[in-house]
């Protein structure tokens, strides 16, 4: 649990100070990378649904900390609902690869970002400064983009932090091998 407290804060450093730090033509797609979300999603890949949830909550925690505050909790429940559909998705797929890392990260992505739209339309909340000023759909669209680009960098770097242990493997291989005899 410490290396996961560790790549939250450090992926809510990044969310919060990488772009003001980056050049302006670098800083806009940065902008629309969600690092807190794919660290989220790292986590529900890793197939330890309480870990994972745990993980989203506190993902949003840290999101409203850095924010204005005024919507307390809607990024802790998208953040939760994206770690139960990396963690749903971990649990019915065996395969662990770049392909299906891909789809749980778009997954996640659109759930996250669905997610808090809806409910800032639905609690009347003034939506937040779209990131390069674009419509809601471009950001979408943008964010999932950069979101896939980010995550491989990300978890490349995360999967030299998180090193499988010997039962996660042996559950891995039991479960090609079921799999192989159907």
């Amino acid at each position: 649990m410490i290396k996961i407290a560790a790549c939250l804060f450090a992926a809510a450093l990044l969310q919060t100070t990488l772009v003001q730090q980056a050049p302006v033509s670098l800083g806009t797609w940065l902008g629309h990378i969600n690092w807190l979300l794919l660290v989220v999603i790292y986590t529900g890949l890793q197939r330890d649904p309480v870990r994972a949830l745990l993980t989203g909550t506190a993902a949003g925690i840290f999101q409203d900390a850095f924010s204005d505050g005024r919507s307390f909790g809607i990024s802790g429940f998208a953040f939760v609902l994206a770690a139960y559909v990396a963690d749903r998705l971990a649990s019915v797929v065996v395969a662990d690869n770049l392909i299906f890392r891909f789809a749980a990260v778009a997954a996640g992505s659109v759930v996250n970002s669905a997610t808090r739209l809806i409910l800032y339309g639905l609690l009347k909340f003034e939506l937040p400064v779209l990131a390069g000023g674009r419509n809601i759909a471009a950001t979408i669209v943008f964010d999932l983009i950069a979101n896939l680009i980010g995550s491989v960098l990300l978890y490349f770097a995360l999967d030299r932090v998180f090193t499988k242990s010997a039962t996660q493997k042996v559950r891995r291989m039991e479960a090609r091998r079921l799999r192989l005899r159907r």
